[in-house]
């Protein structure tokens, strides 16, 4: 049995010769307008697969995974079809990668994603963990709620740029507050408009 958690270092030291980029899975979460700036696609979807496997690039060994999506909505640009991203980690019989502060994919969940270097990165999700919105259905409501990648619900938009731990100031002034539906968040992000900033990363 191999199971080994890798930080982004570590992966980019084990990698530096595959045609990955070099990363960290310290990141900064971006404000909202950067977030929906930087993804190529942004697209709410639901796990079909998960297949991992051993790959080897230049004498390394890794295991990797792909994760088939069945696309509900593109909220944003021109996705792909099929849609499968391509991320290092996974499980391979006994064997276990672990790429430390990426979250975890499972067949049935629904996210909103936004996507960015599918196949040229190690986890092709704009800022790792900022860039998956779980979709949690309320049974007694039948409401669907856009979460954090921790579970923590979204108030506003803006709170994509909190740090993960903290409340949203929406929650903090107003008790009463009513997290945003995975609608309203999908709204918000056809509806941004972030100017030159997608120019100036392209370049």
């Amino acid at each position: 049995m191999w199971n080994r958690t890798l930080t982004g270092m570590a992966l980019a030291v084990a990698l530096a010769a595959s045609p990955l980029r070099s990363f960290g899975t310290t990141v900064q979460a971006p404000e909202f307008d950067q977030l929906v700036a930087q993804a190529d696609y942004v697209v709410r979807a639901t796990v079909k697969s998960i297949d991992s496997a051993w790959r080897e690039k230049d004498g390394h060994r890794f295991i990797a995974s792909r994760v088939t999506l069945d696309v509900k909505e593109v909220i944003r640009g021109t996705p792909p079809s099929p849609l499968v991203l391509d991320m290092v980690g996974g499980t391979v019989g006994d064997d276990t990668l672990t790429v430390e502060g990426a979250p975890k994919f499972h067949v049935g969940d629904e996210n909103i994603l936004f996507v960015h270097g599918n196949g040229t990165v190690f986890y092709p999700l704009v800022a790792v963990m900022h860039g998956v919105y779980p979709i949690f259905r309320d049974r007694q409501t039948g409401r669907e709620y856009a979460l954090r990648s921790n579970g923590m619900p979204l108030y506003s938009e803006n709170d994509v740029s909190l740090p993960m731990t903290k409340l949203s100031a929406v929650k903090v002034q107003n008790p009463s507050a009513q997290p945003m539906t995975a609608s309203e968040f999908a709204a918000k992000i056809r509806a941004a408009r972030p100017g030159e900033t997608r120019t100036q990363i392209e370049r």
